[in-house]
């Protein structure tokens, strides 16, 4: 779906955040690991085809989303990319996002994936064992500056090993905020956002959202009620544009989410705008 077909949609809840439970999300992170991620967030999830999800998301009042894939460290990127662009061309709801392998040719992964209509990209450090800041990734950094781009970034700890000894071999110094704040200095064309707004690391992602112009933080993976009030006092306030809506489908459902952030106190124009309006400017939709 093009980004001016989602602007028609005239949504009122875009959720940053969404995996789609299918055959190549559980071929990447292995049967074990979904397992032990939906045991961490005490979900159930089951494979799913993209109508079984939109579906889905639909009951939960979702009407447009980021369909996001789970990259990891020695992936085929391309074959990712061409299944999410698939899905695309299949969908009335999703903007889709690649992927890229750091080890191979990512710039041409990139320009391929904008090609095939995907319209950002998803960066998972810890499974991907890579920096945001690496430099292997500034061309593509660059690709994605001259459309003025977004890339989510997992930051913080990882649902993902979640409860497995040693994290399932994972490591969360990889996804800490403060890699962002290089890139984000040197492409200010390119709109980061910060998924999981990088707790244990929060005030570091709240100092770098509120420096950088081009640096967001969306509220995916975490039930409203255990966010930390010092987040929502600056949703509140100062970082009120910069906060965005996001699930982690199918680990945490939006309709759960959505009915827990309700009894959140916010002004109601701030709700607004972490559910929808955000988004809209985010991706130029409004």
């Amino acid at each position: 779906m093009s980004l001016s077909q989602a602007a028609g949609n005239r949504s009122k809840l875009f959720d940053l955040h969404v995996h789609i439970p299918d055959d190549q999300m559980y071929s990447i992170m292995g049967n074990h690991i979904v397992e032990a991620s939906a045991a961490y967030f005490r979900a159930k999830v089951v494979k799913q085809t993209l109508p079984q999800v939109e579906d889905e998301l639909r009951v939960a009042g979702v009407t447009g989303y980021a369909l996001l894939p789970v990259p990891r460290s020695g992936f085929d990127a391309n074959r990712a990319n061409e299944i999410s662009a698939k899905y695309i061309a299949q969908s009335e709801m999703a903007v889709g996002f690649a992927a890229v392998n750091p080890d191979r040719d990512p710039s041409a992964t990139m320009r391929k994936a904008l090609d095939d209509q995907l319209e950002g990209l998803k960066i998972h450090p810890t499974l991907q064992e890579c920096y945001s800041s690496d430099k292997r990734l500034h061309p593509v950094y660059e690709l994605l500056s001259d459309s003025r781009g977004v890339v989510v970034v997992h930051t913080g700890t990882s649902g993902i090993g979640g409860g497995l000894k040693g994290g399932g071999g994972m490591k969360i110094e990889y996804s800490r905020p403060i890699y962002i704040d290089e890139v984000a200095a040197k492409f200010p064309e390119v709109k980061f956002v910060m998924a999981h707004f990088g707790w244990p690391w929060t005030e570091e992602a709240i100092a770098i959202s509120l420096q950088k112009a081009n640096v967001y933080l969306d509220l995916s993976g975490w039930s409203p009620k255990y966010i930390p009030q010092e987040l929502w006092k600056y949703a509140n306030s100062l970082l009120q544009d910069k906060i965005l809506f996001g699930s982690d489908y199918p680990f945490v459902n939006p309709l759960r989410w959505k009915s827990e952030f309700d009894m959140i106190e916010l002004k109601p124009e701030v709700k607004e705008k972490i559910l929808y309006k955000n988004a809209a400017r985010l991706f130029d939709l409004a």
